[in-house]
C-alpha cells in the first residue's frame, strides 16, 4: 500500500498559505459549520421540538429524553453516511463528496423545521421527525468523510495543527453563535410565547441557507492535491481498493477500532459541556432563554480560541502531549465546575465555570482531526477518518441521552454529569498514553 511521498508531489513547500489553501480551508470550516448547525440546533430548542412532538402527557423528562434520543438517532446512522460518502470520496474526489453531503444535510434538515407536530399530525408527528433524523444521518456523516481532508491534505504540514483546531472548535463554535444568535433575534423580534410556539422552527429552515453558501464556495475550491497526486500515480494494473472493506481488513482493524475509541473519549467531553448546557442552564438552574443563549455564545467564542492555539501547538509539541495535558484539564475541572454550579451560584460565576470547562472540551479535541487523519493512507482515508469520526461522536452524542434517562429528576442532572465526565476523561487518558505519535505522518501516507 505504498504511495508517492504526498507533499512532495501534489503540495508546494511554501510556508505562507496560498489563496488555494485558503479556499480548501474556508470550504472545510464553512462544511463543519454547517454539519455542525444541522446536528446540534436540535439540542438548542429541545424543550420546544419535546412539546411539539411528543406528548404532553408523558411528563417533561420524558419528552426531554425523548428529544434527545431523536437528536441520537442521527448519530447512530452516521457512520453508515460515512461508509457510502467516504468511499465515495476516497474514489471520485473529496470534492464532489462534499457537495452532496452538505446539500443534503440542508434539505432534510430545513424539512424537520416544517413538519406538523404531534397535535397536527398525532403519533405520525414523531415518527416523521425520526426519519428525517435518519436521512440527515446519512448526509451529516457524509459531510465529515470531506471536509477534514479536503483541508489537511492540501495544507502545507506547518499549517495543519492549526487547521484541525479550526475546523473543529471554529466550525462548531460558529455554528452554536450562529444558533443562539437567530434564537435571540428571534426571541426579540416575535417574543417568547411565539417563538416557543412555532419560532422556533426557523432555525431549522435556515439551514438549508448554509448549505446552498458553503455549495457556492465549494465551486471555487480546487480538489485536494494528495488525491489528485494518489489517482495520478495509480498503476492502471494495481486492483481498486474497496475502502469500506479495507478498514476492517486484519491490517486496519485495530487501528480503526483504537481511533473509534479515542474520538469517543476525546469528544464525551463536548455533549458533557456544550452539548448538555442549553438543558443545565435553562431547567436545572432555571435561566431565562436570552441569559442562556448569550452565555453559551460567551463559552463557544473561547473554546474556538482554545481549539486553534492547541491543534497549533500540537503541531510544535506533538499530539499526544496536547492530549494528555488537556485529558488531565477535562478530568479535574469538568467535574469540579460543575460541582460549583450545583450550588446554584451568581450569574458571573456560572458563566465562567460554563466557559472554562467548554474551552478544556475544545483543547482535548483540538488535534484530533488531523490524529485520525495521520492514522490512514490517502486511499482510504476519507473513509477511515469519517467512520471513526462518526462511530466515536454517535457513542459520544448518545451521552446526553444517558444523562436525562439515567437521572431520577431535574436535579439529579448534575451528579450525573460529574460522575460520566471523570469516568470517561480517566479512559481516554488510558487511551491516549498508549497512542502512538502521528506528526508528520501525513507526509508520507
Amino acid at each position: 500500500m505504498s504511495e508517492p511521498h504526498v507533499t512532495a508531489a501534489a503540495a508546494p513547500r511554501a510556508e505562507r498559505l496560498s489563496p488555494a489553501h485558503r479556499k480548501a480551508l474556508g470550504a472545510a470550516v464553512l462544511g463543519w459549520t454547517v454539519d455542525m448547525y444541522d446536528l446540534l440546533v436540535i439540542l438548542h430548542v429541545a424543550s420546544y421540538v419535546s412539546a411539539a412532538f411528543f406528548p404532553a402527557e408523558a411528563g417533561s423528562l420524558v419528552g426531554l429524553t425523548a428529544t434527545y434520543a431523536a437528536f441520537a438517532v442521527s448519530l447512530v446512522v452516521r457512520p453508515l453516511g460515512a461508509l457510502v460518502f467516504g468511499s465515495f470520496a476516497d474514489r471520485a474526489g473529496r470534492r464532489p463528496a462534499m457537495v452532496l453531503a452538505v446539500i443534503g444535510a440542508g434539505v432534510s434538515t430545513a424539512l424537520m423545521g416544517v413538519l406538523p407536530g404531534v397535535e397536527t399530525l398525532g403519533i405520525a408527528a414523531p415518527v416523521l421527525l425520526i426519519a428525517l433524523r435518519i436521512v440527515q444521518g446519512m448526509f451529516v456523516g457524509g459531510i465529515t468523510a470531506s471536509t477534514h481532508t479536503l483541508a489537511t491534505e492540501t495544507l502545507p504540514e506547518r499549517w495543519r495543527g492549526m487547521a484541525a483546531g479550526l475546523i473543529k472548535g471554529g466550525g462548531a463554535s460558529l455554528a452554536v453563535v450562529v444558533i443562539n444568535l437567530l434564537v435571540i433575534a428571534l426571541v426579540a423580534l416575535l417574543g417568547q410565547e411565539a417563538f416557543a410556539d412555532w419560532g422556533w422552527r426557523v432555525l431549522f429552515v435556515v439551514a438549508l441557507a448554509g448549505s446552498l453558501v458553503n455549495y457556492l464556495v465549494l465551486r471555487s475550491v480546487e480538489e485536494s492535491p494528495a488525491w489528485v497526486a494518489r489517482h495520478t500515480a495509480r498503476d492502471t494494473a494495481t486492483p481498486t481498493v474497496r475502502p469500506g472493506r479495507a478498514l476492517f481488513s486484519r491490517r486496519w482493524r485495530a487501528v480503526t477500532l483504537a481511533s473509534v475509541a479515542i474520538v469517543f473519549t476525546a469528544s464525551a467531553p463536548y455533549y458533557l459541556t456544550t452539548g448538555i448546557l442549553p438543558t443545565v442552564y435553562k431547567q436545572v438552574l432555571e435561566m431565562s432563554q436570552d441569559a442562556a443563549s448569550l452565555f453559551l455564545i460567551v463559552n463557544v467564542v473561547l473554546s474556538a480560541a482554545v481549539a486553534v492555539t492547541c491543534g497549533h501547538l500540537s503541531q510544535r509539541v506533538g499530539r499526544r502531549r496536547v492530549f494528555l495535558v488537556s485529558g488531565v484539564a477535562c478530568l479535574v475541572l469538568i467535574p469540579g465546575l460543575y460541582l460549583v454550579m450545583s450550588t446554584r451560584p451568581a450569574d458571573w460565576l456560572l458563566l465562567v465555570c460554563g466557559a472554562v470547562m467548554v474551552m478544556a472540551s475544545g483543547a482535548i479535541s483540538a488535534p484530533l482531526i488531523i490524529f485520525v487523519n495521520e492514522l490512514f493512507p490517502t486511499e482510504i482515508r476519507s473513509t477511515a477518518t469519517a467512520f471513526s469520526w462518526n462511530v466515536g461522536y454517535g457513542l459520544s452524542g448518545l451521552l446526553p441521552t444517558v444523562v436525562t434517562g439515567v437521572s431520577a429528576g431535574v436535579s439529579s442532572i448534575i451528579p450525573t454529569l460529574i460522575v460520566l465526565s471523570a469516568a470517561l476523561s480517566v479512559v481516554f487518558l488510558v487511551l491516549t498514553a498508549r497512542a502512538r505519535e502521528t506528526r508528520g505522518a501525513l507526509n508520507t501516507a
